[in-house]
């Protein structure tokens, strides 16, 4: 019997309507569990019709299930997918006589009051509006008719905070509904049991999960050892379908590719620090066929809808087998075809762990997805949470309702040291066992709905054009911009001529090279099993059953061989190279980046404690880089290496990071979490030294270290490596500087080189300029003004007033000069811009219009407009010294309007 027997005959008649001539494998496994009122989890492949195996199920049961509120709420990690969601659960319901909502946080108010007036059957909202509808009581009211609650791509919320706060907004529902059912979508993951938990905490539950192996084609292909070859690959490959998505790991990457493709007119950029209005632009171009690639992010990974994709590129190893398959699994995106993918591979490295991450994707070994489990500043979160909701309520209630979510049965250790932080910042009051709201709970919470981590973005403003052409994260500025740094956005290079105002002002940057700095923040991290197994690779050199093409593992096999004849011993599995370079010494070690990072700082301040001397370090996947004073040698480092004690890792680290940024930004971000800071308080106006002092040995405290430990670094993988370095499963030695180690000496940074752009920045100026506008003002009879645009000023410019050519220009917010030199009696500053806009006046009369296209330029008045013009130059040699007057008044000047 088909899964389709068990609907409801109007649901039948709709799949016909739709065309469903039959259902995907997923629909099939997946709509009788949620028939039968089980709990369920389903595992599937992108584009098997997961929504409608939750949701034709829920339909059926809608149809007959009556009472006001809230029936169903359907919960979506993206307000993006909130779109495409609603148009196609809306056309469900319209024809089933049921009613659909959205909520979120740009939901109007006049929606918001239609809802609690009128609340729809079906509600698609956000983990974080779930949080706000508890403050609401009409809200509250609503919900006591839940009797199913649906999240999408569960993943994506399951192995972090915000899922942890989700975690216990489901039994807060559970409060006024009693039990419902709970369904959860999600992509591959290596350990669905604990995502089944995290959706329900001990309740019995079913799994359906379909494996993605079979609908994947998946190869790698080594792309050059140049940029400008790779991108070229990348070209070649694009002409090779009717439409490719092109991932790529970071937004620098994305933009370089832009910027080499930009002539090509097909090609578009797709990442989170472009506004919404650009990427929306973007995806319906890529789903009119108006684009034939996009170049994107982790931002284009989730079921947005963009039409039919032909291929999935992506450009470099994506880091993780369930990267891969969520990527490639946009291809096709049809029942009946197979999901097309390529990796192109930009190095040695890169070529063998993309090898490993194919092997692992088609295997269906996918990463495991870690819960947060007792996170105090949640746990605060959520007890502030309940207490605007109840008023006052007993501590052991909260409690209970808390403690049933998968992510807190262990909160009995923490619960009253987070009652006693929370107290101290007047969030709650305790009194007899109870836990009481006070006033400021309610701002607290309004402030903090969500646990992702506040991060400013600050504007790019384009002196050339005077537009803000992007925005760059708070924490890119704080680390790599300052006064002529450069880095691209949407495309292009760009150099910074200040930092003033809250915007950083830019100009298109006239290097041929940039070296820019990558978001360190977003930075994938490529897990321990991943690079184990790459370094296996490399120890074996058997590259049988891993898919790439001839050429590809002859470069790897090549590869190994020099190394070989040049006498290296290669860094794998069981052996850890330390090698020598100029300022310091490489670490060959096949750890990945989180046990790397804890290692790597580990042994870095064992070294400085010694020899009482900073040590530089920067870490990867396979190796660490520690830049050293000259007395420090290799030697020195072996022995630090084999010495470090596996239990004895934290307590050094501990000890360590009190020092760094980042610890101190950690326990920024924790402290206004916990609301020890407000939320908007400029964390450059505090006092990070003293606010370290305060917080020492508070529950403040453990919480920022413990997710330094297990989110930042991998402390568990470090006492693993270390353990095997001291029983001699690992071997270490030392080395002269090999392939593998120069391998991380040069991709620490993005480089770059775009062409040279002059001539599009003085058509840029010149047009801008054209259109500015200009105040003409005759000084002979005083009684003439004109506003107009520098492009309509005629070359001969006279008074029809009195006749006179003795023409002032002046910028629109220069037009109160004109109320001060019209005064009769003037006081000495009136008198000085009076004598100014005269000698304004005389250089318009004796050079024209040239003068006044000069004056219409930021910064430049009587002086620097007189040594422009008599320069003598004229076309696009003018328009340069137009931008460097510009530039010079920027970079002068810091509080010009």
């Amino acid at each position: 019997m088909s899964a389709v027997d068990l609907l409801d005959e109007r649901i039948k008649v709709l799949l016909e309507k739709r065309s469903f001539t039959e259902l995907s494998d997923t629909q099939e496994e997946a709509i009788p569990p949620v028939m039968r009122g089980s709990h369920t989890l389903c595992i599937a492949p992108t584009g098997t019709g997961k929504t409608e195996s939750a949701m034709l199920p829920v339909f059926h049961k809608l149809l007959n299930q009556e009472g006001n509120g809230f029936k169903a709420l359907y919960i979506t990690p993206l307000r993006s997918l909130n779109r495409d969601i609603l148009s196609r659960l809306e056309w469900w319901c319209s024809e089933l006589g049921l009613s659909a909502g959205v909520r979120h946080g740009d939901t109007t108010q006049y929606e918001r009051r239609k809802q609690a007036l009128s609340p729809p059957d079906l509600l698609i909202t956000t983990p974080e509006t779930i949080q706000a509808m508890f403050t609401g009581k009409k809200l509250r009211e609503h919900l006591k008719n839940v009797r199913f609650v649906i999240i999408d791509e569960i993943h994506e919320l399951a192995g972090n905070k915000r899922g942890s706060q989700m975690s216990v907004a489901l039994e807060r529902i559970a409060e006024y509904s009693g039990e419902y059912q709970r369904i959860a979508l999600s992509a591959t993951v290596g350990n669905p049991a604990d995502v089944a938990r995290f959706l329900c905490g001990e309740r019995p539950y079913e799994l359906v999960n379909i494996p993605v192996a079979p609908l994947l084609s998946v190869d790698v292909k080594y792309a050059g050892d140049s940029f400008l070859k790779q991108t070229k690959v990348v070209e070649r490959c694009i002409d090779s379908e009717e439409s490719t998505l092109v991932f790529v790991n970071t937004r620098v990457t994305a933009e370089a590719i832009g910027h080499q493709l930009f002539e090509r007119g097909d090609v578009d950029v797709h990442h989170g620090s472009l506004s919404r209005e650009v990427r929306i632009e973007a995806e319906d171009k890529f789903k009119k066929r108006d684009l034939k690639a996009l170049i994107c992010t982790s931002s284009m990974e989730l079921g947005l809808d963009i039409g039919h994709v032909g291929q999935v590129l992506q450009f470099g190893s994506p880091r993780e087998v369930s990267r891969l398959l969520q990527r490639v699994g946009r291809a096709g995106h049809r029942l009946d075809t197979v999901s097309k993918g390529r990796i192109l591979a930009t190095g040695f490295d890169d070529l063998l762990e993309s090898l490993v991450i194919v092997r692992r994707g088609l295997s269906n070994e996918c990463e495991n997805l870690s819960l947060i489990t007792d996170a105090a500043d949640v746990l605060a979160n959520q007890i502030s949470a309940i207490a605007v909701e109840y008023g006052e309520i007993s501590s052991e209630k909260v409690k209970s309702i808390i403690r049933r979510s998968a992510c807190f049965s262990g909160i009995d250790e923490i619960f009253e040291d987070v009652c006693r932080q929370m107290e101290e910042h007047r969030l709650i009051r305790t009194e007899s066992g109870m836990i009481i709201r006070t006033g400021r709970s309610r701002t607290y919470l309004y402030s903090n709905l969500s646990m992702i981590h506040d991060e400013k973005k600050v504007k790019v403003y384009d002196i050339v054009s005077r537009r803000y052409v992007g925005t760059l994260d708070e924490s890119f500025v704080i680390g790599f911009i300052f006064t002529g740094a450069v880095f691209i956005t949407k495309g292009q290079l760009w150099q910074v001529l200040a930092i003033e105002d809250g915007m950083i002002k830019v100009e298109p940057a006239h290097r041929i090279k940039g070296e820019l700095p990558s978001w360190e923040g977003e930075q994938i991290p490529v897990p321990f099993d991943v690079a184990r197994e790459t370094g296996k690779l490399r120890r074996t050199g058997e590259f049988k059953g891993y898919n790439a093409d001839s050429a590809s593992l002859k470069y790897a096999k090549d590869f190994l061989c020099g190394m070989e004849h040049a006498g290296s011993p290669v860094a794998c599995d069981n052996l850890i190279t330390i090698e020598h370079f100029d300022e310091g010494v490489v670490i060959n070690i096949c750890g990945g980046h989180k046990a790397n990072e804890a290692l790597g700082r580990c042994v870095s301040v064992l070294l400085s404690a010694r020899f009482g001397t900073s040590v530089g370090i920067e870490v990867g996947a396979y190796r660490i880089l520690l830049r050293l004073p000259g007395e420090v040698r290799a030697t020195d480092v072996m022995e630090i290496l084999m010495s470090v004690e596996p239990a004895a890792i934290k307590g050094i680290l501990q000890i360590a990071l009190k020092r760094t940024a980042l610890y101190k930004w950690k326990m920024v971000q924790t402290a206004k979490k916990f609301g020890a800071i407000d939320a908007d308080a400029d964390y450059e106006r505090i006092s990070i030294h003293r606010l370290t002092d305060f917080f020492e040995g508070t529950v403040i405290q453990r919480e920022a270290y413990r997710e330094l430990f297990s989110i930042n670094m991998d402390t568990e993988k470090a006492e693993l490596i270390a353990g095997e370095i001291q029983s001699g499963k690992i071997s270490v030695s030392i080395a002269p500087l090999s392939a593998i180690g120069r391998e991380g000496l040069s991709s620490s940074r993005d480089i770059i080189p775009p062409a040279s752009s002059d001539q599009a920045i003085i058509t840029t100026i010149k047009r801008r300029l054209e259109e500015d506008n200009i105040i003409l003002f005759c000084m002979n009879c005083r009684q003439w003004k004109s506003k107009t645009i520098v492009g309509r000023v005629p070359e001969d410019i006279v008074c029809p007033k009195c006749g006179a050519r003795l023409i002032a220009a002046l910028k629109p917010y220069e037009e109160d000069y004109i109320k001060a030199v019209l005064k009769k009696t003037k006081s000495k500053e009136e008198r000085a811009l009076e004598v100014r806009l005269l000698r304004n006046a005389n250089i318009v009369l004796s050079s024209g219009k040239i003068a006044v296209t000069a004056f219409a330029a930021r910064g430049v008045g009587p002086d620097t407009a007189s040594r422009i013009i008599a320069t003598m130059t004229k076309g696009d040699e003018f328009y340069k010294e137009i931008l460097k007057a510009e530039r010079n008044y920027i970079k002068n000047h810091r509080f010009w309007q």
